[in-house]
């Protein structure tokens, strides 16, 4: 009481410092990085290695197994899985979560340094940690009708790449398609032939000229001088003049052995967007950067500079990252502002008390300011889970007000029965009115600081919970804990001053004042009439069956045993009737397809039969735009020619169907036009977990082990068809990657050794028939092009003339030291801690993962017939919803003991926590049959919404216990100490239940973008809610008295 009387003293300060706190919050909060994911440090280090274009089957053996052993070396390894094509490796190493991945980074990159003397010459090895920052957020795409590509490629690697790499935030601007150009001198057999050259010979000419030689340093004329001898080309002319010596005869110049041209580079990468060839360019951020700041930014590059691009080329978006962050930005601003609202006339129905409910609810959006402030100060961020603490934890906030206002309003009620007309014919009702403030928030505040302790310790298991779902719920987490703590604060100190200010009469300001409260107060009194008098009767019969109720199960402990049990068991039938998934089903407004063309398919072809694909992707009228990568992908991958992916920018949800339907369509009409296309649909989120973590993307992965890589592709197929018949599996993939056919040009080592040549020296002579040989690079001002000589021609390549060795420098056909055959098509080798395994992929269709899990295990151990040392493991999604199912059960029971922990301080009885776990166990039926109502799965989303019930069961337990409390010490029996609690909590608890219910509606219906992430949360806690009013005003009684009949509590 004393506090409060204290603090009403000092009521300027107090509003002076909240005033402050929360303008520094709106000002912090605005100023917060805003992205989708949070800032999550992945343990995952991803390394390629590029060897040029060696055979799988080589590069096993000389790449893959000595960098994995290298890497198995760092400390905290948990994990090496690695896939190796053609001519490259990728290698995913893991680590323990909670290593400082920085360090384990460089560890990484010094295994590799360490091993390079054993790894072939022309190895480039890339290793990057892997974070939610090495996606792209922004994608743009290029496009002209008069522009070649290599224009394109020109425009924005030296125009448009400066002017975006300069947006503070910007870490990468990543540039994908088009046509680099590059010189080009195409030899002529019959030239080559007339002068006795080969290929090779050139090559070694262009080299030997184009250069630039320092020869030192020189002194002349008091000046130092570098000396440079230089023959460097500077364009055609030059590049025609250079001369290759002819044995025997006078030189030739590069003009008499062919063509010089200038044209665009050999590429086996295609791109396009919406119809067109295009130049895509990828914008990546800074860890700590501003998503929807950088967009803003680009899209200020060109409003300000309106001639930075040519007025035929377009510039279009076909990936927007920062409009789904806006949107849930916006989204829960909206959820905010409804739940508010929606929480003001709940408070408004039952209070009755414009001034009471106005402060009431202003606590709701003054909590929230303050916390954008502490989420600054603890190094968050504005996303997904931060916005969704924030929605999440409205319901609670509006709790701690709701408890203290309806106890100061009680003591009001008693002492307004003094009230007068003219306050002045009795002084003493001001005070009055301020004691029973005092008294009311004073009387409450031992139970408020409880209650409040039991829904933070819930959210502290959290901190220790590793995996994908602490990396993202630990910031929810915070973000709940954070404003728990603000919202106890404000309910203890600013609640009770602002009534003390606001809910008196005031000289001589006061009666104008007191005028406006009472016409507002009339209005509302006249607007909620009707309703109350409609629902007058209902609510006196509901009164009188509840106070039955209230006798019956204090009376006899058996009932609340009975409701107990049942609840349990009920919880228990429920557990196994609900589906799981891994992540709640959401649309994210955009599709990833990822799709591959059968091995050995040219590019050609392959792009052939993507443009009819478009034709379809296209035609569905809920695309908005698309991009298409063919031979590279959105990300840190290797890539076959034949492969790639599409990302696919939606219409606004409001213009067309969900996800799944559109994902559905385009999947069947595609098959139906291209069958040969093999079709892998996702979205972003579930993409980008399972690329993070190192693993697959697509929730079912089926991984078969074994040693022989023949009998692994058969198990493979038979696994795959296994998958094809289960319902709501699509999309599903044997795992055989299959790189296509190889020429193989088999060198004779004896008829080598007689010409004085070798493999090394053959594949020199070879390479300018094939693709060419980039034999140096001519610079033009500040750029570099790549001069490439080729001799392809149609010369069949076992008659093509090669130079032999000394001492005979012949000119011999290749026939003579190797035959020429082709080699049958390579497939993609996967090992997973040095065992090779082949991982049968899928997707769902309107299936449940984890009822889907059950079929195929059931199914697999049943049809598929593994050999000796043969063993099949679960990857996918699927494993990281195992684990992080045991983490939250984990973080389920440590959060019961915590807060029975809690309410034994709170009341130093044993009985008290052992009825609150068993409530909070209870209530757990209240959230699964919300669930199972709603059409809702179990996965992380509500999982987090069962713990968190935990935490409130206990926080309304805690005030009924204590009102129960109070009545023992002032002389009461146990039966009616627990019977007044219960028609003393009632009001409160129906308050806060329909407050808290209203305040998460918009969250439960899903309202704005990226709340589908949070939906199954705000169901869950909405049940659960609902469910705990009924356990702990009428079973926690009886429970208790049935434990202490004599009422040993109010002597604790």
């Amino acid at each position: 009481m004393k506090f409060v009387a204290n603090a009403r003293q000092r009521a300027t300060g107090i509003y002076l410092l909240l005033a402050i706190l929360v303008i520094a919050g709106i000002y912090e909060a605005v100023g917060l990085p805003s992205a989708i994911f949070p800032t999550v440090t992945f343990p995952t280090v991803k390394v390629i290695a590029d060897v040029g274009e060696e055979p799988a089957a080589q590069m096993m053996p000389t790449v893959t197994r000595v960098l994995e052993e290298a890497i198995l070396r760092v400390p905290g390894i948990v994990l090496v899985r690695s896939t190796t094509s053609r001519g490259s490796t990728e290698i995913s190493a893991e680590f323990d979560w909670g290593t400082d991945m920085k360090a384990a980074l460089d560890r990484v990159q010094a295994e590799t340094q360490r091993v390079r003397p054993d790894l072939p010459p022309q190895t480039r090895i890339d290793a990057e940690w892997m974070n939610t920052a090495i996606f792209p957020i922004q994608g743009y795409a290029l496009t002209s009708s008069t522009e070649t590509q290599a224009q394109l490629w020109d425009l924005a690697q030296y125009t448009l790449k400066p002017a975006l790499v300069r947006i503070p935030g910007v870490s990468q601007v990543q540039i994908q398609g088009g046509r680099q150009r590059e010189f080009q001198v195409r030899l002529s057999s019959q030239a080559l032939a007339g002068h006795a050259l080969a290929a090779s010979d050139v090559v070694q000419a262009i080299q030997s000229s184009n250069d630039v030689v320092s020869t030192g340093l020189s002194e002349q004329n008091h000046e130092l001088y570098l000396t440079l001898v230089t023959g460097r080309v500077t364009g055609k002319e030059d590049l025609a003049k250079i001369a290759v010596p002819v044995p025997g005869g006078q030189p030739a110049t590069l003009s008499d052995l062919g063509t010089i041209i200038v044209t665009d580079e050999v590429s086996y990468v295609r791109t396009t967007a919406d119809g067109q060839t295009a130049v895509l360019v990828n914008i990546v951020r800074q860890p700590s950067a501003n998503t929807v700041a950088i967009a803003d930014a680009v899209d200020n590059i060109f409003r300000d500079q309106p001639d930075i691009l040519p007025k035929d080329v377009h510039w279009s978006n076909f990936y927007d990252q920062a409009s789904f962050v806006a949107g849930s930005v916006g989204g829960a601003r909206d959820a905010i502002i409804i739940g508010v609202v929606l929480a003001a006339l709940v408070l408004l129905l039952f209070l009755r008390n414009v001034t009471f409910t106005l402060i009431a609810v202003a606590a709701i959006p003054l909590t929230v300011a303050i916390v954008g402030l502490a989420l600054g100060a603890v190094g968050q961020t504005i996303n997904l889970m931060t916005l969704a603490g924030i929605a999440a934890a409205l319901g609670l906030i509006a709790d701690d007000s709701i408890v203290v206002i309806e106890n100061i309003e009680s003591h009001h009620a008693r002492a307004s029965l003094l009230r007068t007309p003219d306050p002045e014919l009795h002084p003493d009702l001001e005070q009055a009115l301020h004691d029973a403030t005092a008294t009311g928030a004073g009387e409450l505040a031992p139970a408020l600081v409880g209650s409040s302790l039991s829904t933070i310790v819930i959210l502290l298991p959290f901190a220790l919970l590793s995996g994908v779902v602490g990396a993202f719920f630990k910031p929810l987490a915070l973000t709940m804990a954070l404003a728990l703590v603000i919202s106890l604060v404000i309910a203890l100190v600013v609640v009770p001053v602002s009534v003390g200010v606001f809910h008196r009469d005031r000289r001589p300001t006061g009666v104008a004042s007191q005028s406006r409260l009472k016409r507002m107060a009339r209005a509302a009194g006249r607007a909620f009439a009707p309703i109350r008098e409609g629902l007058a009767p209902t609510l006196k019969r509901a009164g009188r069956g509840y106070g039955r109720l209230v006798d019956l199960f204090v009376g006899r402990g058996s009932a609340g045993v009975a409701v107990i049990v049942a609840l349990l068991v009920v919880a228990y039938l429920l557990y196994g009737r609900i589906g799981t998934d891994f992540l709640p089903a959401m649309d994210e407004g955009s599709i990833i397809l990822d799709y591959w063309t059968p091995p050995g398919t040219s590019l050609t072809e392959t792009d052939a039969m993507l443009r009819e694909a478009e034709r379809v992707i296209v035609s569905n009228p809920a695309v908005a735009s698309y991009s298409r990568r063919t031979g590279e992908q959105l990300g840190f991958f290797i890539t076959e020619p034949n492969r790639g992916d599409y990302v696919i920018k939606l219409k606004p949800k409001k213009q067309r169907d969900d996800v799944e339907t559109i994902m559905d369509d385009l999947r069947t009409r595609i098959g139906a036009v291209e069958p040969a296309i093999h079709t892998d649909f996702g979205q972003l989120l579930e993409d980008n977990i399972g690329d993070l973590t190192g693993g697959t993307p697509q929730p079912i992965d089926v991984k078969i082990f074994g040693s022989d890589p023949a009998i692994l592709a058969a198990k493979a197929d038979e696994a795959a068809h296994i998958l094809e018949k289960i319902p709501g599996v699509e999309d599903v993939f044997n795992g055989l990657t299959i790189a296509g056919p190889a020429l193989q040009v088999h060198v004779d080592p004896v008829a080598a050794a007689r010409f004085g040549l070798n493999t090394q020296t053959v594949a020199a002579e070879v390479e300018p028939a094939v693709t060419g040989t980039v034999a140096g690079q001519i610079r033009i001002g500040d750029r570099m092009y790549d001069l490439r000589v080729l001799a392809a021609d149609s010369t069949p390549l076992p008659q093509l003339k090669i130079r032999a060795g000394a001492p005979s420098s012949t000119l011999i056909p290749l026939s003579t030291v190797a035959t020429v055959t082709t080699g049958t098509p390579e497939t993609e080798i996967n090992r997973e801690n040095l065992r090779t395994y082949v991982g049968v992929t899928a997707r769902l269709s309107g299936r449940d993962l984890g009822g889907a899990m059950a079929d195929i295990r059931q199914r697999i151990a049943r049809d598929l017939a593994l050999g000796p040392g043969m063993s099949v493991e679960y990857g996918g999604l699927y494993e990281q919803q195992q684990k992080s199912f045991r983490g939250l059960l984990y973080v389920l029971l440590a959060g019961l003991l915590l807060v029975s922990v809690v309410v034994l301080f709170e009341f130093t009885d044993w009985r008290a926590p052992i009825v609150t776990a068993l409530c909070a166990a209870a209530v757990l039926a209240g959230v699964l049959a919300a669930l199972l109502l709603t059409g809702m799965t179990l996965n992380i989303s509500s999982y987090v919404g069962a713990i968190m019930m935990v935490g409130i069961v206990g926080e309304n337990a805690i005030f009924v216990i204590h009102e129960a409390q109070l009545g023992l010490r002032s002389g009461k029996s146990a039966r009616e100490a627990w019977a007044d609690s219960a028609h003393r909590r009632l009001r409160p608890v129906a308050m806060t239940i329909l407050a808290t219910a209203f305040a998460l509606a918009p969250l439960a219906l899903a309202l704005g973008e990226g709340s589908q992430l949070m939906q199954p949360l705000a169901i869950a806690v909405i049940g659960g809610f609902v469910l705990s009013g009924p356990i702990v005003l009428l079973v926690l009684p009886s429970l208790y008295h049935l434990l202490d009949p004599h009422g040993s509590l109010g002597r604790n």
